[in-house]
C-alpha cells in the first residue's frame, strides 16, 4: 500500500516539472521560434501550470494517504487508488490542453513566425556519435519467451487443471484459472508482445531523425544524443526486467506448480525499483543536457513541424520515414501514426490481451 503512495508522489512530481524537462523550443506541444523561448508570458504559463498540477497532485496524495487509515479491503483499496491516479492524470491532461491553446493563441497573436528567419539545420556527422543500443540486443528476451512457450506445451499434461494467477500483498493466492491451451501461455504471450514491440522500437530509435536548434546546435545535439542513448538503455532495462519477472512467475506457478510463490513479491519490488529508478535516472540525465538560450545572437530559428502534430500529442507525417519522434510535451518518444509499423506495434501489444479477453 505504501508503494502505491510512492507512485502518486513520483507521478505528481513528474507531471509538475514536465514543462521544464521538455525541449526549450517546445512549450505545451507548440513549437516556439528560438528568439522567443525566453518570452515572459511563456515562463508565466509554465509556472502557473506547474503550480496548479502540483496542487492537484498534493490534494490527491493527501486523499491517498487518508485511504491508508481506513479499514477497506485490499482489493477495494487498490481499485480506489488507481481511480484517484487516473482522475489526477485526466485533470493534468485538461490543464495541458488549456495551456496548449493559450500558447498557440499567443504565438498567433504576436505573429512570431513573421519576425524570424527559418533555416534547416543538418549535421550528418552527429550519427557517428550515436550510442543507441543495437536491435540485436533485444532478441535474447524473445528467444527466452519462445522457449518458455515451447517448454510449457511440452509439459501441458503435467500442468494442474487449476493454477494460481493472482496473489495478495501477503503472497497468498486469491485468484485461480482453469487450464486451457490458451490460458497456460497467457503470460508468455503478453510478454512476447511487449518484447516484439521493444524490438521494433529499438529500430525506431536507431533511425529516428535528429532535431537540431539553429542557435544552440551543439547543445541540442548533446540533448538528442543523450535522449537516444539513455532512452534505449532504459527500454532495454525494462525489457529484461519484465522478462525476468514474468518468466519466473510463469515457470514457478505453471511448471513447478508452486502456488504460493513466496519470493515473487520481493522480485516485484525490485522490478518497480528498476522501473521508477531507471526513469528517474533517465530524466535526470536528459535535464542536464537540455539546451540553453541565454545568448541569442540572430533571429534565426530551426524549421517547425506543428502542422504534423494534433494537439501537440499525436504525430502524423507520411513524408517522414521515422517510426519514432520525440514528444513535444514531456520526455520520451511517440510513434508516427502515418508509419505502418506504428500499428504493428499497437497490434502486437494488444493482440495477446484481446485473446485473453475474448477467447
Amino acid at each position: 500500500m505504501l508503494f502505491i503512495v510512492s507512485i502518486f508522489i513520483f507521478v505528481g512530481v513528474l507531471e509538475t516539472v514536465t514543462p521544464y524537462l521538455t525541449r526549450k523550443t517546445s512549450v505545451f506541444g507548440v513549437s516556439i521560434p528560438e528568439p522567443y523561448v525566453q518570452h515572459q508570458q511563456l515562463q508565466i504559463f509554465k509556472k502557473h501550470y506547474s503550480m496548479l498540477v502540483g496542487s492537484i497532485a498534493a490534494a490527491f496524495l493527501f486523499g491517498q494517504i487518508l485511504l491508508l487509515f481506513t479499514s477497506i479491503q485490499e482489493e477495494r483499496f487498490v481499485l480506489l487508488s488507481f481511480i484517484l491516479l487516473y482522475v489526477m492524470l485526466l485533470l493534468s491532461a485538461a490543464l495541458y490542453m488549456t495551456y496548449h491553446i493559450k500558447t498557440k493563441k499567443l504565438k498567433k497573436q504576436e505573429n512570431w513566425e513573421a519576425h524570424v528567419k527559418t533555416v534547416y539545420v543538418m549535421d550528418l556527422s552527429i550519427r557517428d556519435r550515436d550510442e543507441v543500443l543495437s536491435p540485436t540486443f533485444f532478441t535474447l528476451p524473445i528467444i527466452i519467451t519462445l522457449a518458455l512457450i515451447t517448454f510449457t506445451y511440452m509439459n501441458y499434461n503435467a500442468i494442474p487443471d487449476v493454477f494460481a494467477t493472482h496473489w495478495n500483498a501477503a503472497g497468498e493466492v486469491d485468484g485461480w484459472t482453469e487450464k486451457t491451451w490458451i490460458s497456460v501461455i497467457v503470460m508468455p504471450l503478453i510478454l512476447l508482445g511487449i518484447q516484439i514491440s521493444s524490438f521494433i522500437m529499438s529500430f525506431g530509435m536507431k533511425n529516428a531523425k535528429i532535431q537540431l536548434s539553429a542557435q544552440a546546435k551543439e547543445a541540442s545535439a548533446n540533448r538528442e544524443l543523450a535522449q537516444r542513448k539513455y532512452g534505449s538503455w532504459y527500454l532495454a532495462a525494462m525489457n529484461y526486467n519484465m522478462t525476468i519477472l514474468l518468466v519466473v512467475l510463469h515457470y514457478t506457478t505453471v511448471i513447478l506448480k508452486n502456488q504460493t510463490a513466496p519470493y515473487f513479491f520481493p522480485i516485484f519490488i525490485v522490478f518497480m525499483i528498476v522501473t521508477l529508478g531507471g526513469l528517474t535516472l533517465f530524466i535526470w540525465k536528459l535535464s542536464k543536457s537540455n539546451e540553453r538560450f541565454d545568448d541569442l545572437h540572430t533571429n534565426e530559428t530551426a524549421s517547425a513541424d506543428d502542422r504534423y502534430w494534433k494537439w501537440g500529442i499525436v504525430y502524423i507525417n507520411k513524408n517522414d520515414p521515422s517510426l519514432l519522434v520525440q514528444k513535444k510535451h514531456g520526455v520520451g518518444w511517440t510513434v508516427n501514426m502515418a508509419n505502418k509499423w506504428s500499428y504493428i506495434i499497437l497490434l502486437v501489444i494488444f493482440l495477446p490481451i484481446l485473446l485473453v479477453i475474448f477467447i
